[in-house]
This record gives structure tokens, C-alpha cells and sequence, in this order.
């Protein structure tokens, strides 16, 4: 069943090679430097950690997360606490670190690993987080047993910010999965948790100042303040620093229920169940809004120590302003032409707010409409160009537009993507912060996050921290990703076992085997196109068919497509024709397996038409290779192009992943 998850290709660090482990590094990111030298650690269950430097509680979480990491991924029995000397590792900083981390914090690290010990020096205990990360990947197997080859490795990131929205509105995630999210992000240098705590299908945060927000608009799912403090020193104990986001004027429906005396047009309302863009908003007009937003800025900027607090400010459609005849004779008192004016004074009076309460204000590109000042951070979700705009603007800015991993894009799309706008002038370089990974929830539960996160956050990470140079290798990106997504696995993330608890519930009485030929030919639709196909999900439709238990990305599939694309230019060779008819006789076999249990569960029902269209699908590539093998015209290809043609609508908002290589199997035969 881990084939569905990560396939087989054989392991290597891309560009940086261990002579002895060339077949085991599985780093990501990359260091910016790294030397090998010569023998390893043993890391046994004599392995200890001791700290140097001044006391911090931050230090000493750090090595036990070590600890704790080093334990699960090599099952043995290790000290649970730092030691007093002698130890095999030493965590050496030079300062302690402050209560919670800060922006542009140094998270330099020093790494060096002998056959005598190991060390890792930083400034304080976040670059020493970073260096756990990097340890605990070097760890692998050998015939000595566990251990890490010597190396010297001095590295730092490319950006300060690096980070992961979380999206928390749409569909709540409980506090045990954000914490494990953060174990996760640690354990490959991400280093800013976004946290989207209020949109229009929850207001998730406790407030004790309108507590209306919370106690009408979240069913009963949020946050207590407490809970958010616990969060936040459980990230900044692991180097990660916590941004909150709470979106306005638009996407504000939950806000509404407990308070609709904030809206354009009267209530009443209520929690909105169904996903888009709603023509709900605040009222820009009264000041009654502003003295609002007043409190609630300041209650939440006390809670969320972090010095940037975002305010959204996307997708708004105006219709509210529109039909009101108060806004209009408003907006035509002020001058203002349209509601794109009205939204940018709106959000001036929010950014003075945000400021009066001691933060820089961050919202996504359509703040740029107004006269911001220049400390105002802008976060495109839209595209690259927005960012070079507002950098020449003078606005610093932070890239997520490319790394929506909800989209179910593949990782090397992700990894093509550099935060760097082109055609920057080179002294505006340093406005460009970095970028963010984007989790939103409409089709993400606590059950299937961390299938549709990991490991290809990890892919967003390397670019983001590595030197650009080193981030253009996507074959061995690939190659590293496998052994990547093993570490997650034993750092915490249940991408490998929620896609197997999952597909068993979808199989049902058909049983896992009868089920995996399919899943593993198939990915979910990408971009909004399952939108497009079930227009009538709502916040409680299940997620529970294959389509939510899939990886974004097949690994079988990108195999296959290899496979095909090395026997196009071999068809004579036994062994690339055998890597294609291989999968393709499973695939082909697999609605005869299947299609007798198709009609116990809803959930089979659905698949009976992909099964189908998939048996045929791989009949048409089997039918190619044969024919590409002995140079013999191709038995019935316009059946076998028809299969082709069909595939293009899998159905059960799938798309076939194994369709492209299949087609260029037939098309290329005779």
C-alpha cells in the first residue's frame, strides 16, 4: 500500500552526494553548503544530547523534540532529557532566545558530525531547530545500524519568511492538528504558521471582548484564548512564529450572526455553509465599524504577540455597498467613484488601527488599490506580477499565488515557482520576504490534511530556504521526495496512514486489493474544477470518497510516465517494454476485480465508471506497446484512441494521471 503514497525510485541528494549514502540523503531543504568528510556517527541507544551556551527553556524543548524525533524514526530507547556532558550531540547557542520569535530572526546554523560526535552551534535556539531538522534527515540505516555520515554543513536561508496557511474557518481543525502541523513545518525550516482563523463559515478564535463572534458563528468550534497561548509557545519552541488572520470587509458572514449591526444591509444571519465568494461586508461607512474593530484589533493583537497582523481584504464584490442607499450617498459625499475606493479607505482606517495597536498590517493584493503606507505588507494570492507592483511600490511582500497545495497541483509546479519576481530591480530585491504554502479548507478535514499537505510543503520549503541555484534540479527533487516523505511520516505526519485508514473505508467490502489499481492510476481534479462538478458541497458534505483519500500527485503514475518515455526510445528493449506492461496489465485487470463490488456502498457506486474507463484506458496502452515493441499497426486504435478520448473525463471528480503517458504510447505507435 505505500506504493500508492511514494514510489520506489532509488534516494539521493540532488547535487550533494555522501559517498556512502548516496542511495539514502533525503534532505530538504537543501543546505547552502556541505561537505563531506569521511566515516559516521553511530546513532544507537547510547545517543545523548547536551546543551552549552545560556539557559532557555526554548533550547532545551529543542533537543527534546531531537529526542523525540531520533526515537521514532529509528525505534530505539534514547535519553528523553538533555545530559549534563559527554554527550554524542551538543546544542551550542549563544544567546537565549526570546519568548517568541521575532521577524528576520538569524536562523543561521553550524553542523558538524564526526565518527567522535556531533555538534550544532547557532545564535540562539532557533537556527538550532533548523540544524535538528537537518540531523535527524541525515539519519539513515546502514549495516552498522542507525548513523550519520560526517559532514560539515554551514547553512541559512535564502528568505526570512517562510510560511503555511492554515485555514481553519472553513473547516475547524482541532488543536492537536495544528500542533502536529507545526512539528511538521519544523521538521523542514518553515518558519511562519498563518493562521486564517475567521472566514465567513466560522469566526474560530475566543473573543471575551464580543464573545457573539465566537458563541454564534463557529458551532461551537474554536479556539479559547488559552488554547491560541498554548499554540504559540508550542511554535515558538520550535522556531516558528504565529501570524493571525482575520479577513475583512469581506468574508465576515460569521461575524454577522453574533453582530449584524456591522453589515451594509440588515440581518438577520447566519453562519454561511456554502463555498465562493458571498456579498456580505462590513460597513465602511459608520464609525461605529471602526470603534468595533478598535476593540477586536486590540484584544486579538494582545493575544497574537507576533509583530504582523493580517487583515485580508480580498474578494470583495461590493454588492452590499451597491444596493445600499446609505453607502451610496456615502461614497458620493467622499468623492469616491467606486467601491474599490471605498474598500481602500476602509482598509487605510483598518491598517491606522492595526498600527495604533503596535503591528505592521498584512493583507492580499487588493489593498494595493489604496495609498498604504509603506510598512504594509502585501501577500499575492493572485500572482507574481502583483508582488513586483507592490515592490515597486515600496511594499514588501510575500508570494503565495503558485503554492496552493489545496489545488492538488503536482510538486515539481511547486517547485518551478520562484518567490523572486522577474525583471526586479536589483535594490528591491529585499522587499521580497518570501512566500507562503496555502492550506484552504474547503475540501480539507483534520482526517485528509495532512495528505494534501505532505510531503509536497516540504517541496515549497526548499524553495524558499535553499539558494536558488540549488532549486532547479526537479528530477532530483523527486528523487529526494520519497525519502522526505518517510521522515514526515515519522515526525508526526499522517499522510501515509490516513490515505490507508481512508481507502479501507472506501473500499469496504470490496477490500484494499480491489481498490488500489484504481487509486493508484488517478489523482483529484485540479485547480477549481471540482468545484465546477459539485457545485452543491457545503461545509458538511462528507469527505470521504477516493477522491479525498488520493495523493495530489500519483507516484505510479509519474513512474509510469518515465517508464513510457524511456521505452518510446527503447521499444526493442525487454526491460523498458516489462516497466510498461507491468502496470498496465494491473490497471487493465482492475474493473474486473473491482466492478463485481461497485454497488454495495455509495462510495463504490461512484468508481464503477472510472474502473471501466481505466481497464480500457490500459488496454489501449497495452495494445500500443505491443505494437511500438514489434513495429506491427496497433490492433483497433480507433478503439484504443476513443479509450484516450473517454479517459479525458474520469468522473467522481478524478482525472486519470497515467492518461498523458498513455496517450503518447498510442500516438506513437504504429
Amino acid at each position: 500500500m505505500f506504493g500508492l503514497l511514494v514510489s520506489g525510485v532509488a534516494l539521493m541528494a540532488a547535487g550533494i552526494v555522501f559517498p556512502a549514502y548516496a542511495q539514502q540523503g533525503a534532505l530538504m531543504p537543501l543546505p547552502a553548503s556541505m561537505v563531506a568528510g569521511t566515516g559516521q556517527l553511530v546513532v544507537d541507544g547510547s545517543f545523548t544530547v547536551a546543551l552549552a551556551g545560556p539557559a532557555d527553556p526554548h533550547l532545551d524543548a529543542a533537543a527534546r523534540t531531537l529526542i523525540r524525533q531520533l526515537s521514532a524514526k529509528t525505534g530505539q530507547f534514547l535519553a528523553g532529557a538533555p545530559v549534563t556532558g559527554g554527550a554524542t550531540l551538543t546544542l551550542t547557542v549563544t544567546r537565549a532566545s526570546a519568548t517568541v520569535p521575532a521577524p528576520n530572526e538569524d536562523e543561521a546554523y553550524t553542523l558538524t558530525v564526526t565518527p567522535g560526535g556531533a555538534s550544532i552551534t547557532a545564535a540562539t535556539s532557533i537556527g538550532i531547530n533548523r540544524g535538528i531538522a537537518t540531523f535527524v534527515q541525515l539519519v539513515a540505516a546502514g549495516p552498522q545500524g542507525y548513523a550519520v555520515p560526517a559532514v560539515t554543513i554551514h547553512d541559512q536561508p535564502r528568505f526570512p519568511w517562510r510560511g503555511l496557511l492554515l485555514d481553519v474557518s472553513r473547516h475547524f481543525m482541532p488543536v492537536a492538528t495544528v500542533e502536529r502541523t507545526l512539528d511538521l513545518m519544523q521538521a523542514v525550516k518553515l518558519n511562519v504558521l498563518h493562521w486564517h482563523l475567521a472566514d465567513n463559515q466560522g469566526f474560530r478564535v475566543e473573543s471575551k471582548v464580543y464573545p457573539k463572534l465566537h458563541q454564534l458563528g463557529s458551532d461551537g468550534n474554536f479556539y479559547t484564548q488559552d488554547q491560541v497561548r498554548a499554540v504559540i509557545r508550542y511554535a515558538a519552541d520550535r522556531g516558528i512564529r504565529v501570524v493571525p488572520e482575520f479577513d475583512m470587509p469581506g468574508h465576515t458572514t460569521a461575524w454577522l450572526v453574533g453582530y449584524p449591526e456591522l453589515a451594509s444591509q440588515p440581518g438577520p444571519y447566519t453562519i454561511e455553509r456554502h463555498w465562493g465568494v458571498f456579498d456580505p461586508a462590513l460597513d465602511p461607512t459608520r464609525d461605529s465599524t471602526y470603534q468595533f474593530l478598535d476593540r477586536l484589533v486590540g484584544e486579538m493583537t494582545a493575544l497574537f504577540p507576533d509583530a504582523y497582523f493580517h487583515i485580508g481584504g480580498d474578494e470583495v464584490n461590493g454588492e452590499q455597498w451597491k444596493a445600499s442607499p446609505a453607502v451610496q450617498a456615502y461614497m458620493k459625499a467622499h468623492g469616491l467613484k467606486d467601491t474599490a475606493a471605498l474598500q481602500a479607505l476602509f482598509t487605510t482606517k483598518v491598517q491606522a488601527i492595526v498600527a495604533r495597536h503596535g503591528k505592521h498590517a498584512i493583507g492580499w493584493d487588493e489593498i494595493m488599490d489604496g495609498d498604504m503606507p509603506k510598512d504594509v505588507v502585501v501577500q499575492s494570492w493572485r500572482d507574481a506580477e502583483s508582488l513586483r507592483k507592490a515592490a515597486l511600490a515600496g511594499h514588501a511582500g510575500i508570494l503565495s499565488a503558485p503554492y496552493y497545495l489545496d489545488l492538488n497541483w503536482p510538486a515539481g509546479r511547486h517547485y518551478a515557482a520562484d518567490p523572486m519576481p522577474e525583471n526586479l530591480p536589483a535594490d528591491l530585491a529585499n522587499l521580497i520576504l518570501g512566500g507562503e504554502a496555502c492550506a484552504w479548507s474547503e475540501r480539507l478535514s483534520p482526517e485528509n490534511l495532512d495528505i494534501r499537505l505532505w510531503p509536497r510543503a516540504a517541496v515549497v520549503a526548499e524553495k524558499l530556504w535553499s539558494p536558488r541555484a540549488m532549486t532547479a534540479d526537479t528530477a532530483g527533487m523527486y528523487r529526494r521526495l520519497d525519502g522526505v516523505a518517510r521522515d514526515l511520516a515519522w515526525a508526526g505526519s499522517r499522510h501515509e496512514a490516513a490515505g490507508l485508514a481512508m481507502l479501507a473505508r472506501v473500499a469496504g467490502p470490496a477490500g484494499v486489493d480491489a481498490l488500489l489499481p484504481l487509486a493508484q492510476a488517478v489523482e483529484p481534479l485540479k485547480d477549481y474544477r471540482r468545484s465546477a462538478q459539485r457545485p452543491d458541497a457545503v461545509q458538511g458534505t462528507p469527505l470521504n470518497r477516493l477522491v479525498d483519500t488520493v495523493p495530489a500527485e500519483s507516484a505510479q503514475a509519474r513512474a509510469f510516465s518515465l517508464a513510457v518515455d524511456h521505452f518510446r526510445t527503447n521499444p526493442r528493449d525487454v526491460e523498458a517494454r516489462a516497466a510498461v506492461l507491468r502496470p498496465l496489465m494491473v490497471w487493465a485487470q482492475g474493473d474486473a476485480v473491482l466492478a463485481p463490488h461497485v454497488g454495495a456502498t455509495p462510495l463504490l457506486a461512484e468508481l464503477a465508471g472510472p474502473s471501466a474507463k481505466l481497464a480500457r484506458l490500459a488496454d489501449a496502452g497495452l495494445a500500443a506497446a505491443e505494437a511500438l515493441h514489434t513495429g506491427k499497426p496497433m490492433v483497433d486504435r480507433a478503439g484504443g484512441e476513443k479509450a484516450v478520448v473517454d479517459a479525458a473525463d474520469a468522473g467522481a471528480e478524478l482525472e486519470f494521471a497515467i492518461l498523458p503517458a498513455v496517450a503518447r504510447l498510442v500516438k506513437a505507435a504504429p
